[in-house]
């Protein structure tokens, strides 16, 4: 029989679905009524279990029960549950996976008894703010059926019957669970550890145990990336690409919150269809790593989490502004948004700052960079007319602020740099001098700065083994990036620019970094805030001698 939900007025969710007036669920008799009284399937006395009889699917439970419209792919993933044991999805970005995540879970619960369901992230953060506040949105439409105890991560029917969000920083935590059904949800799976990935396998041990793996496809390595390659016969795979959404394909906001077109028209234009960044948030394709790729897309990825969990200086809360040499009581107040950039403006900066959560989070367990130490300044000078010059400021390992600048001539820009140096009093300056850049210097070393000049072409301090000093600069920053001891935000151009970044060897077998001429053939935009941030490590802190 089919017994109506009342109806709900239609809204949308935020994550690209639309839900939906009124929809049936398909039951049978006292089972269907008791249900929809609020009443736990495991007291109606019938099958709960999508193997053994009557049950809702899970996309007719997200239509019916909860009262949203899925796209097609979140369907795919959905439909794929009930009949694979382990699923792994790797998706563009702003496509609804975590969404799909979510209605997982809670219909997992609510149609299996007993019944254990884990998710996890690798940050806790990511576990309470993304899939689990989700979940809290998504119970809230249907609270008479689904019933149970909420907390803020955990979701309890019975004693036997429960699920609960945990973070991936000690594989200690997933021992002891055992059930004849587990689902265990893997959230932004590309970055959590082999090793709780290996805890994860020792409680997967009944038949009625399931696996979802969901991800941006940024690693090179790792359980989430041989479950699309070495492993791929144990997993049922989908790839969710943004060229797949309604709002690109069909050219208008069909599924407000979901990936549009315009999206995907500036990610092509800042990074690039060749860029691994492009690959793998807009396509949802495992990035290339060929041989002569400088920096993995993974560890630039894994810089901006650690960026995000140090606790927050007050900078990071309400960005301060460089004061304008023009105008020494003005401030730009600007809030941070997502990529942070306000957009360009003529003769006049951009921030770079990306955006912050509002509560400081402990750093993870392999944390090596810090926002203590001393403060240090790095400007790269714009040589060609779409360049851009940029002054980066860090303190420690942490980088702290990004500012570009358009269209601006070597004394207004010293200007600002000047105006950096008094209000941020940085124990060191380093200032690329190759061509323009050398009359920036001057300016300011004739004003009294102490600063240091820096020209990436000369020889590197290793010579047999950088051809120069850019190369020397940027292996160190590699370095840096492998070893998890820098942090930076998340600035989509910085992000684009290091994942682009490629070298090779001379004749003499010495490393050289690709020159800017070869990557504009290859239409790489000039890495300039790349530059800034190689700039920023390139030497030791050390306090300047003033210029008298």
């Amino acid at each position: 029989m089919w017994l109506p939900i009342q109806p709900r007025p239609r809204q949308g969710t935020g994550d690209g679905l639309v839900t939906r007036g009124t929809g049936p669920v398909r039951r049978k008799g006292l089972e269907a009524e008791k249900e929809l009284q609020g009443l736990p399937l495991s007291e109606t006395g019938g099958a709960v279990n999508a193997e053994d009889g009557p049950y809702i699917s899970p996309t007719d439970f997200a239509r019916d029960v909860l009262q949203v419209e899925l796209w097609k792919k979140q369907e795919e993933v959905l439909s794929a549950l009930p009949e694979h044991r382990r699923v792994a999805v790797k998706s563009g970005n702003g496509l609804g996976k975590g969404f799909s995540a979510a209605v997982a879970v809670l219909w997992y619960l609510h149609t299996h008894n007993p019944a254990i369901v884990l998710s996890t992230a690798p940050t806790f953060r990511q576990v309470r703010h993304i899939l689990w506040r989700q979940i809290h949105v998504l119970h809230r439409r249907a609270p008479d059926v689904l019933q149970g105890k909420l907390l803020d991560t955990r979701w309890e029917l019975a004693e036997d019957r429960y699920a609960m969000g945990l973070s991936a920083d000690s594989a200690d935590q997933f021992q002891g669970f055992h059930s004849p059904h587990m689902l265990i949800v893997v959230d932004e799976a590309e970055g959590v550890d082999d090793a709780i990935y290996e805890a994860i396998d020792s409680v997967m041990t009944s038949d009625g145990s399931r696996l979802l793996l969901i991800g941006n496809p940024t690693t090179t390595s790792g359980v989430f990336r041989r479950a699309f390659h070495e492993e791929r016969s144990i997993y049922h795979c989908i790839t969710i690409s943004a060229m797949e959404s309604p709002n690109v394909t069909e050219k208008k906001v069909k599924y407000p919150g979901l990936t549009t077109i315009r999206w995907v028209d500036e990610r092509r234009e800042i990074w690039g269809e060749d860029n691994p960044l492009f690959r793998a948030r807009v396509l949802g394709e495992f990035p290339d790593h060929t041989p002569d790729t400088l920096i993995r897309l993974s560890d630039v990825e894994a810089a901006v989490e650690r960026w995000k969990a140090l606790p927050a200086p007050v900078d990071r809360r309400a960005p301060v502004a460089l004061p304008d040499p023009a105008h020494p009581d003005a401030t730009d107040s600007g809030a941070a948004g997502d990529s942070a950039w306000a957009g360009p403006v003529e003769g006049r900066p951009e921030r770079g700052l990306a955006r912050t959560d509002s509560m400081p989070m402990p750093a993870g367990p392999n944390l090596a960079v810090s926002g203590d130490g001393e403060v240090a300044l790095s400007v790269d000078v714009a040589r060609y007319g779409s360049d851009q010059s940029v002054i980066l400021r860090r303190r420690g390992s942490q980088v702290e602020e990004i500012r570009t600048f358009n269209g601006m001539d070597t004394m207004e820009l010293a200007g600002w740099v000047a105006a950096a140096i008094r209000e941020f009093q940085p124990a060191q300056t380093c200032i690329d001098e190759v061509g323009v850049g050398a009359g920036v210097v001057d300016r300011l070393r004739e004003q009294g700065y102490g600063v240091r000049g820096v020209n990436v072409a000369h020889s590197a301090r290793q010579k047999g083994v950088f051809a120069n000093m850019r190369a020397e600069g940027y292996w160190k920053l590699r370095d840096l990036f492998a070893a998890g001891d820098i942090a930076i935000p998340g600035d989509q151009r910085l992000l684009g620019e290091l994942a682009a970044l490629r070298y090779s060897f001379d004749s003499l077998g010495r490393i050289l970094m690709e020159s800017k001429e070869d990557m504009r053939k290859r239409g790489v935009p000039s890495p300039d805030r790349a530059d800034a941030l190689m700039l920023a490590f390139v030497t030791p802190v050390t306090r300047p001698r003033i210029w008298t």
